[in-house]
């Protein structure tokens, strides 16, 4: 978890005592360690850069890990868990995946948020607030992952990249966070860029034009839903639900104005 002093991975520590997964903090302030922490270090421009930094230089050691999920600070897990979102992905062999996100939350990409009817939705994209990735797709596409100093088109890149190598990507639907911080674009992570002459939007279209078309656009590719007498009529449901996702948004008033 990339983390400040107020990151809320006490919260995930707390909710899964018996977790199945370890915790490696990357603080980008001055943070005191965890103790429940397998490591907690500081450095990077951004946490893929620091996540790359610590994998190359052996600081955080991958070899005994099946996946490796990047996760933001300011996520509260509000459906499932952490360890069930693991196992999700181990049985279903995905490459890069992501624990879907609440309506309630803040948001940057339609596509991520939860389809209640789904268990599971196979797409070409999952963003970068909380990806997670198979350590073997990691192991020979490391150094291939396009890591801008803003973070932007850098998930639509390891998306491409994962595909290309007949990866399946996915959203978990039974594993929900929340992004609990409005996104702000004069937050002290944009003043950096600001300041330094980043400009995440020409980032994002440096990534996307070496990109084939397909891949510059989100695309739910199917959606799984759990088997019973009435999976026909939930996947007929899940399927209208993502496409009506602007409109049923609307019908109840949500907050979030984006249009992604």
């Amino acid at each position: 978890m990339r983390t400040g002093t107020a990151g809320l991975y006490p919260r995930w520590l707390a909710q899964e005592p018996d977790r199945n997964w370890d915790l490696f903090l990357s603080a980008y302030v001055p943070t005191e360690p965890e103790p429940a922490a397998i490591a907690t270090e500081m450095g990077g421009y951004n946490k893929l850069e620091h996540f790359r930094d610590c994998v190359v230089s052996g600081r955080l050691d991958l070899s005994n890990y099946r996946f490796v999920m990047l996760a933001d600070d300011d996520l509260d897990v509000t459906c499932g868990s952490i360890s069930a979102f693991f196992e999700s992905i181990d049985r279903l062999g995905l490459a890069v995946s992501h624990p879907a996100q609440d309506w309630s939350g803040y948001w940057s990409h339609r596509i991520m948020l939860r389809n209640p009817l789904a268990e599971w939705r196979e797409t070409n994209f999952v963003e970068i607030m909380c990806p997670c990735f198979d350590t073997d797709f990691l192991t020979r596409r490391l150094g291939d992952i396009p890591v801008t100093l803003s973070t932007w088109g850098s998930d639509y890149g390891y998306s491409h990249l994962a595909r290309s190598d007949g990866g399946t990507i996915g959203i978990i639907d039974t594993a929900v966070i929340r992004h609990v911080k409005p996104i702000r674009r004069n937050g002290a992570f944009y003043l950096k860029l600001e300041i330094d002459g980043v400009t995440p939007i020409q980032e994002l279209n440096t990534v996307l034009e070496m990109l084939p078309p397909q891949d510059r656009l989100h695309k739910v590719i199917r959606i799984h839903v759990s088997p019973g007498v009435l999976s026909s009529l939930r996947h007929l449901f899940a399927w209208f639900v993502e496409r009506e996702k602007r409109g049923i948004m609307k019908l109840f008033g949500h907050r979030q104005d984006r249009e992604d």
